[in-house]
């Protein structure tokens, strides 16, 4: 009850009270109340961007990051090169791992598979599955080089680093790769859908694609040739388009089952239930034999975001907000996915114009990106506005801690103080107190 004599205390009049507390109101920036720490990034003084990622740990036209869904790796950030390092002269796509990310103990580990010119070729896209598995997909015609050839999709991975860019370097198998389909030339999307799973964003036939990848290669597990069990569903109802040089990021909304996409070449964001659709006719296969490959029809689709955005490329989800980052102008843009709707909140001006290629959302809400032509990995720190004690909650603590601030008995300091800070005058007061018990309320 500290929090309530002190407003007792300061103000003498009930209506003055009453007064203060409507002009607390007023100030107060409205995404405030939804408590949701994407919203935050919408206040830009309490923005704060770092590099943490160059060229010298490896970095080279990074277009995609993820981060493996086991718990017990959640400390580790991994970036895809669409080719090899600078200081790496052999060919092919590589990547990034950081661990510690975020930390003063953040370490890179550089790697690439002696057999990536193939498996990762033009690497685009990264995403992991639930099994310590990742896929990365193919911004080109055909891997192997054929100017004539259409042979190329999407790689299969273990993460296990003691195996991935390890084993079977010097051959006979090829490198350490799980397994891989290739139907999709220009594939520059992906998004993990289950164990072995995973969707493409195909840019040669201009729709969204299945990948079931079942098992790992039947005749060698690591670095095999046999794809015959894998099964591709072609969603050709959908029509996207793809800009040459870019990625169009997508990921799938865990509670609702919607996949996202960002269609770059059509300016706009679709979304795909991903539990629609039937086959409609079966497909014949470009230079492989595989369990199934289907056109897909009466799928569930539709275009959610048609305005705003002129290339879009990163997309992720957090905590019911949607992500869109816009090669073009820097941006990244916030929409409110609550309840299946799609509402725009406003917009990050990152000043990353013509560069900024993929973005990833971490548990503590930081938002990273990786920019394609400066070979850069950036983190974009907010803070939630009214915690006070750094815990991603607002509660009853906060206000507590906040009177004995304005009381002389706590010390509020560092990020906290600027989380204190609700109405942006540069100072903790009883402004911002006030203003504090209403989002508590709103919580309760």
């Amino acid at each position: 009850m500290l929090n309530f004599i002190v407003i007792s205390d300061y103000f003498k009049s009930k209506t003055r009270m009453r007064t203060l507390h409507i002009i607390g109101l007023a100030l107060s920036f409205n995404l405030c109340l939804s408590q949701n720490i994407i919203d935050s990034y919408l206040l830009p003084h309490n923005n704060n961007m770092l590099l943490r990622g160059d060229s010298s740990d490896g970095l080279y036209k990074p277009r995609d990051l993820d981060i493996p869904n086991d718990p017990s790796r959640a400390n580790e950030l991994w970036v895809i090169n669409e080719n090899s390092a600078m200081f790496d002269f052999t060919n092919g796509g590589s990547t990034v791992t950081y661990y510690n990310y975020g930390t003063d103990t953040q370490w890179p580990d550089y790697r690439k598979d002696a057999y990536s010119a193939h498996f990762m070729h033009t690497a685009s896209a990264i995403a992991f599955s639930g099994n310590g598995g990742f896929a990365n997909t193919l911004d080109t015609q055909d891997a192997n080089g054929n100017q004539n050839g259409y042979f190329s999709g999407c790689t299969l991975w273990d993460s296990d680093t003691s195996i991935y860019a390890r084993v079977n370097q010097n051959g006979p198998s090829l490198g350490s790769h799980w397994d891989m389909i290739h139907q999709s030339p220009y594939s520059v999307g992906i998004a993990g859908g289950g164990d072995n799973v995973y969707w493409l964003f195909d840019g040669y036939h201009n729709t969204i694609a299945k990948y079931d990848f079942n098992e790992p290669h039947p005749d060698h597990e690591h670095g095999g040739e046999n794809h015959y069990d894998g099964v591709v569903m072609r969603y050709d109802e959908i029509q996207v388009q793809r800009v040459p040089g870019l990625s169009s990021h997508m990921e799938i909304d865990q509670e609702s089952g919607w996949l996202y996409v960002c269609d770059t070449g059509n300016q706009r964001v679709l979304r795909l239930n991903t539990s629609s659709g039937e086959v409609g006719e079966n497909l014949t296969t470009y230079g492989e034999s595989l369990a199934g490959y289907y056109s897909m029809i009466n799928a569930e689709f539709e275009v959610v975001i048609s305005d705003s955005l002129v290339q879009p490329t990163g997309l992720d989800i957090y905590n019911e907000r949607l992500l869109v980052s816009d090669y073009f102008t820097g941006d990244i843009s916030i929409y409110n996915i609550e309840n299946n709707n799609v509402d725009r909140l406003g917009k990050i001006q990152t000043g990353l114009e013509n560069d900024i290629m993929g973005i990833k959302v971490d548990a503590n809400g930081s938002i990273w990106i990786v920019c394609k032509n400066s070979h850069e990995l950036y983190q974009l720190t907010t803070g939630l506005m009214g915690d006070v004690n750094s815990d991603l909650d607002i509660s009853m603590i906060d206000s507590e801690l906040l009177s004995l601030h304005i009381i002389g008995h706590y010390d509020i300091q560092n990020e906290e103080y600027l989380s204190a800070d609700l109405n942006f005058d540069y100072s903790v007061n009883i402004f911002d107190l006030l203003m504090l018990i209403d989002l508590v309320n709103n919580t309760l």
